[in-house]
């Protein structure tokens, strides 16, 4: 298979979507309701999807109103159910997550899978400043999503900047986390000043469409996982993207990592060098914490899930019990 033959590759597909507003902002988010619930593939019932167009000011919302979430399965007993959020990183979306998604619906949870701020079929408007796209900012999103749908303390899964959001969360809400399994994340980072002008300036050179194409196959060794990597790459909002970088080129999260008092699992993709030597110190002050556990995958980079699924899913799993 020729190296561009990713781009040809079908995606999983979307389950239906679902919203929350936080001011100007909307975030979109799935969910994927527990398979013994209906005796399904696991997938929610069919639901109408609300149209609107993103591209409309601001003031269209303001005036006519945000857009609704579509409505939760009204046979759904959420408390009865274990709910695992799955959260993408920096420049992803959710596609990242609709196999595992299926996967843990499967075993009994419910599962939800948002699209940050910015990212995916979230709603951003024209007028933005860099503190809008803040970790506070990001984080309270989340906690809008889990409100709306009523989970309470859910199993964490974060890749990346995913995972550096958990981190906001356990800082201010820890008793929202029963768990907090992450890869590609280190608690802590200090880039040099060089770097953010420097990724701003890529970035914005390249555009989403190049970036996709010589991304995608620097990310995953597998084709399949190339494909989902230049989709989500390719729809990403480089503005958003470059608003997000001073916040996560600069952070200190160990302490919330430390104090934390549920489990803590980091899988440690192999070939994701860059985060394994940032990760150092965050391993360093986990080392005596409780509850904390380190799983080494070869064979996977930066987005593990993609590059060895089963195995990750295997270890997440056994991680945070059944559903």
């Amino acid at each position: 298979m020729r190296r561009a033959d990713f781009l040809s590759l079908p995606v999983p597909e979307l389950p239906p979507v679902r919203y929350v507003a936080r001011g100007y902002y909307t975030s979109a988010y799935y969910v994927v309701e527990p398979k013994r619930m209906s005796g399904n593939e696991g997938v929610a019932p069919p639901q109408s999807e609300e149209k609107f167009d993103p591209e409309l000011e601001p003031d269209y919302f303001e005036e006519f109103g945000y857009p609704k979430s579509a409505p939760t399965p009204q046979t759904t007993k959420h408390e009865e159910y274990q709910t695992i959020v799955l959260c993408h990183g920096l420049a992803a979306n959710g596609l990242q997550f609709v196999a595992d998604a299926h996967f843990f619906a499967a075993q009994g949870f419910r599962v939800i899978v948002p699209d940050l701020r910015g990212h995916g079929r979230s709603v951003a408007p024209e007028e933005r400043s860099n503190e809008d796209f803040s970790l506070v900012q990001m984080s309270a999103d989340l906690l809008a999503i889990m409100d709306q749908e009523r989970a309470g303390s859910v199993h964490w899964v974060g890749n990346s900047l995913g995972g550096i959001l958990a981190l906001c969360i356990i800082e201010n809400h820890q008793d929202r986390l029963a768990s907090f399994t992450s890869f590609g994340t280190s608690y802590s980072l200090s880039a040099p000043s060089f770097v953010v002008p420097a990724f701003r300036g890529i970035y914005r050179l390249l555009g989403a469409e190049l970036l996709a194409r010589i991304a995608a196959p620097l990310t995953c060794a597998n084709k399949n996982a190339q494909s989902i990597v230049y989709a989500m790459l390719h729809e990403m909002d480089v503005d958003a993207v470059v608003r997000i970088l001073p916040h996560v080129a600069n952070y200190d999260l160990i302490s919330s990592a430390v104090n934390f008092d549920g489990p803590i699992m980091i899988i440690r993709g192999k070939n994701d060098h860059s985060v394994n030597q940032a990760l150092k110190p965050t391993l360093a002050s986990m080392a005596s914490a409780k509850s904390f556990e380190l799983v080494d995958i070869v064979d996977a980079g930066h987005c593990a899930n993609l590059d060895q699924p089963q195995i990750v899913r295997e270890a997440i799993l056994n991680f945070i019990g059944g559903g």
